[in-house]
């Protein structure tokens, strides 16, 4: 995905995406659905997470808001849950665990870098 495509992303449809999804993403990092308060940061760092795995080969139709893949889900709560606080003890399992799931969405058909051949 080029420089261009990640900031049509961004402003066409990743708020949309990360506005349909935030009480998931709350309620799968651990938070009550009724607790709101962390509801900013969190949508800072879902849209961090986002452009991370598009930048790493994820494809954009992964984000689709009417065919979500959970793991997509799965993948933003544990980079909430890596980042949210400051002094986690645990924050490097929750990295592990994004990256782990980031490599293999990237590795999905439409996935990954286009590589040109030089034949």
């Amino acid at each position: 995905m080029t420089t261009a495509e990640l900031a049509t992303f961004r402003t066409e449809k990743l708020e949309d995406f990360i506005d349909e999804w935030i009480p998931e993403i709350r309620q799968r990092a651990g938070y009550e659905p009724e607790v709101t308060e962390y509801d900013g940061e969190i949508r800072d760092l879902a849209e961090a997470a986002v452009m991370d795995m598009l930048t790493a080969g994820v494809p954009e139709d992964q984000f689709v808001t009417d065919n979500i893949d959970k793991r997509v889900l799965n993948a933003l709560a544990l980079y909430v849950q890596a980042f949210i606080e400051q002094d986690r003890s645990d924050t490097n399992r929750y990295q592990a665990l994004y990256k782990r799931i980031v490599f293999k969405l990237s590795l999905e058909d439409g996935g990954g870098w286009d590589v040109e051949s030089d034949d």
